[in-house]
């Protein structure tokens, strides 16, 4: 996944030229959320519970949304 934003740092070096400042859009790549693995590609249980704790607190979110609407 991809996106775009204002490059600040080519802004804030351009901005006292007489022309005035370059403007400049950048892509970055979003990494891809994944679960912590060991060097054979094998999952760790720290990774496992990070996981098991953000669907928790995704579930946890979404369900009060529905209680409090």
């Amino acid at each position: 996944m991809r996106f775009a934003k204002f490059d600040i740092e080519t802004y804030n070096r351009t901005k006292d030229l007489s022309a005035g400042p370059i403007y400049a859009i950048v892509e970055e790549e979003i990494p891809e959320i994944e679960m912590i693995t060991d060097q054979e590609g094998n999952p760790t249980r720290g990774g496992m519970i990070g996981y098991a704790l953000a669907y928790a607190l995704m579930v946890s979110f979404v369900g009060a949304m529905f209680y409090l609407l």
